[in-house]
């Protein structure tokens, strides 16, 4: 059981790491270790694919103890199970609908969803035909709006999975007034106190205690300054000092800024960073690191 647990999980990630490197650095010399380059991000896509799953059960049977314990909070936990059942349902029935419907003739009626599927249009099959690989396509006619004259009919080609009949426009519509107007009012919500979160510690971060601190203030206040409409009202009065006024643009000073500067330091922090990750990564292939595996690193 040891060898399972331990073990193995070693073995498979020694083996793993190392052909990924010689792979990297074999180039076309290794033609066989390179496919497996090319094979090994669709190994990670059904793996991944299971762990969604088990996280899934894993959230379901977590929030559902608490709620059948009544716990402080429980009601949040109801709430997400609610929207968490409520959506997978949705998004099943509204992605299952082309594996049932094959039989698509001329003449039949049903609606065609936007590329965005934020909103659809009755429309009538005129003609279908399979692509070159081998994908059902239909020729739609939108049908005319009540209330306004029958303009001039223009024949569009779409992919047929787009095309729903008006139970599934209704079930692509809720799903989408769920997404659009909880989920992404909801996020950007959270986002907006976020932004009040990050003002107080910025505040903090930026007192002036050294030279050092000052400099990363002026830079920070450029910066914001540059990005906000006030900043070009500012560049405007600065302008009427003689000599250096039209020198002293805003933007372009936070352009330079970005561009050399925050530049130069993001490059210093990311070849820190990625030496770290190497650094890692070899006490994992190697075994030295074995916090990943449910135990002491």
């Amino acid at each position: 059981m040891l060898f399972i647990k331990r073990t193995l999980p070693l073995i498979i990630t020694f083996i793993t790491g190392i052909i990924m490197i010689v792979a990297f650095f074999s180039g076309p010399a290794l033609p066989s270790v390179k496919a497996l380059e090319d094979t090994f991000p669709k190994w990670i896509q059904v793996i991944m694919s299971f762990t969604m799953l088990l996280g899934a059960f894993s959230l379901l049977r977590l929030n559902l103890n608490k709620i059948s314990r009544k716990v402080e909070g429980w009601g949040y936990s109801l709430t997400l199970v609610i929207g968490f059942v409520t959506m997978a349902t949705l998004g099943f029935m509204s992605g299952s609908w082309p594996m049932f419907e094959r039989n698509i003739n001329v003449g039949d009626k049903y609606y065609l969803l936007a590329e965005n599927s934020l909103s659809d249009r009755a429309v009538t099959v005129s003609a279908s035909s399979t692509d070159e690989e081998g994908n059902l396509v239909v020729d739609v006619i939108a049908d005319p709006v009540a209330g306004q004259e029958a303009t001039e009919k223009l024949v569009e080609r779409a992919p047929a999975y787009r095309l729903k009949t008006p139970f599934m426009a209704w079930v692509n519509s809720f799903q989408q007034v769920l997404f659009q107007g909880v989920f992404k009012a909801a996020q950007a919500t959270m986002f907006s106190l976020l932004a009040f979160f990050v003002a107080s510690a910025s505040f903090r971060a930026f007192r002036v205690k050294s030279k050092e601190a000052g400099l990363l203030m002026g830079a920070a206040f450029i910066v914001m300054l540059g990005n906000v409409p006030i900043g070009n009202l500012v560049s405007r009065l600065l302008s009427y000092i003689p000599f250096i006024g039209p020198s002293l643009d805003i933007a372009l000073i936070k352009e330079w800024i970005l561009a050399y500067p925050s530049s130069a330091a993001q490059s210093a922090i990311l070849v820190g960073a990625m030496l770290g990750y190497i650094s890692a990564s070899m006490k994992i292939i190697f075994g030295v690191e074995r916090s990943h595996l449910g135990g002491e690193g």
